[in-house]
Formats: C-alpha cells, structure tokens, sequence
C-alpha cells in the first residue's frame, strides 16, 4: 500500500510538473486579444508616410513624407480621428521622409520624436533638436539594439555601426514591429550597403510585411534579402509617374519570384491599411 500511495504522490508531483510547464510555453507564445493593431501606407507618390495604431488606439507617424504631402497625411489622420501623436518615428532626415515633422508639431499634440544618434549626415539641411526645443517636444536619440513597447506593438531597433557621410541613405534606422504572430519591417532609404551590414547584424528575421529600402529601386532589395525576410506583402513607396525608378521590371521580377503581392503608393485611395489582430492580416482601401 505504501509503495501505491507513494506512486501516485510522485505521479501527481510529475503531472503536476508537466502542466506547470506547459503552461508556461503559452505565455511565450505571442498574446491575441482580440484588438487590432493597423499600418496605414498612405499614398504619396514618392516619399514614405506611415500611421500606425496600437491595439490601444494610440497613434505614431513612422516618416512623414514631403512637404507637399502634408494635406494628403491630415486627411488620413482626419479620417481616422487622430487628435495626439504618441511619436514620430525618422529612418532619416531627407525630405521625403522629415518634410512634415514641424507641420506636425503644430497641428497636434506629440509626445516625443525617435530619431538616429548615428546620423550627422541626412540631417544636415534641418536642426531636429532646434525644432523640437522650439515646441517643446523631447526628442529620444536611438542607438540600436532597443526594444520598445507600443501598447501592445514592440519594436526593434536596428542602426548601422557608422555614419555614412558618402550615402546618407544607408544611415536609415531600420525599425521592425512585431504584434503577435504579426509583424513589418520599414527600412526607410536602406540601400545594399547597408542591407548587407544587417545581414550580417543577426537580426534580420522573417517578417510578413516589408517596406522596401530606397522607394523599390535597383539599389537595394537584393534575393539574398528577400530570401531571408520572405515577406508576403511588399510596400514599394513610389509610383512610375513620379518616380519610374521606383516601378523596376527586375525589383518586380524578383519579388514575382518570391510571391510578394507589392503595393505602390498610387491609386486614389488615402491609404493601404494593413489591419494586424495577431495572428492575420487583412487589407482594406482607406478612401476619402
């Protein structure tokens, strides 16, 4: 009888081991909770412009386009009822991707504006912490290797080790968000150099949606990238009447290869929104 009693004590002590573990590996898996988190890719022509939503429905422009984008952005923040930016978030401070932090500024509340400690290049047509101290908005300098919480959203933080002073393109941070099983890559003007130093970081990881470095052309998106993020959506931020380069029969070519759906910023939509709820992803129009 002794030996029974202590049998099922010891298969209980085991069992309950067992549960006990395999309760923990559900909490390492991604969290679902029922909310959504949204990428709006809105239609500029050339230039990158993105609004992301939290599951929390807090708002953050990733770049911020051209200064003649600015009515197309508002119409998009308008149609969604953004009163207050949680963040700006700057791959860089060319034109087509900084042209709207100040209209910003001015016409919403924002809490800070993420932006590369590396990069004395891109910035030097425009004094971010002179602006940002002129509206008393904090800046956050990154330095790579940052894991952020966005409600909900983490982003990973990617920037190359130096300035590059000859290509202020690849000084682009790269930003990866993951929401649940969910997750997208922007890469801001990214070229092979810089596609290559990542590469090598060990942190490149497959990622449903990417942002194609340098508006899609010839100059970055190389097949050993691509074989390695295996997107299913690519996000070509150019249109062929603006920006033919942007529209490349071998870029096409190759993403055709690797089955991308690609979506250019043209058409008379606001925007592309991805909407993410964790495990799915489904697109819709935002029109006017």
């Amino acid at each position: 009888m002794k030996r029974i009693k202590l049998f099922l004590i010891i298969s209980c002590l085991i069992c309950g081991i067992c549960f006990s573990g395999c309760g923990k590996k559900e909490k390492e898996e991604p969290a679902v909770t029922g909310k959504t988190a949204e990428l709006m890719f809105i239609t500029i022509g050339k230039g990158d412009a993105f609004l992301l939503k939290t599951p929390e429905d807090t708002y953050y422009m990733c770049d911020t386009g051209k200064k003649e984008d600015y009515q197309q952005i508002k119409k998009v923040l308008e149609k969604k009822q953004v009163t207050e930016l949680k963040g700006i978030f700057l791959s860089h401070g060319h034109k087509d991707h900084a042209g709207n932090v100040k209209n910003l500024i001015k016409d919403y509340p924002i809490e800070k504006i993420y932006l590369s400690k590396r990069d004395d290049a891109s910035y030097e047509k425009v004094d971010m912490q002179e602006l940002a101290d002129s509206y008393q908005v904090p800046l956050e300098y990154l330095e790579g290797g940052e894991v952020l919480d966005l409600e909900g959203v983490t982003v990973n933080v990617w920037i190359p080790e130096r300035c590059d002073y000859r290509n202020a393109n690849n000084n682009s941070i790269v930003f990866r968000f993951q929401y649940g099983k969910n997750s997208f890559l922007l890469t801001g003007d990214m070229e092979y150099g810089e596609e290559a130093a990542y590469l090598q970081s060990g942190e490149v990881q497959k990622t449903d949606i990417l942002k194609l470095g340098h508006h899609g052309e010839n100059d970055a998106t190389s097949v050993t990238f691509l074989e390695k993020i295996r997107p299913t959506y690519g996000l070509i931020t150019g249109n062929e009447e603006e920006n033919p380069d942007s529209v490349n029969p071998e870029i096409e070519a190759r993403l055709d290869a690797f089955d991308v759906e690609s979506f250019y910023s043209e058409g008379d939509q606001l925007a592309w929104d991805f909407i993410l709820n964790g495990e799915q992803i489904q697109i819709e129009q935002l029109k006017e």
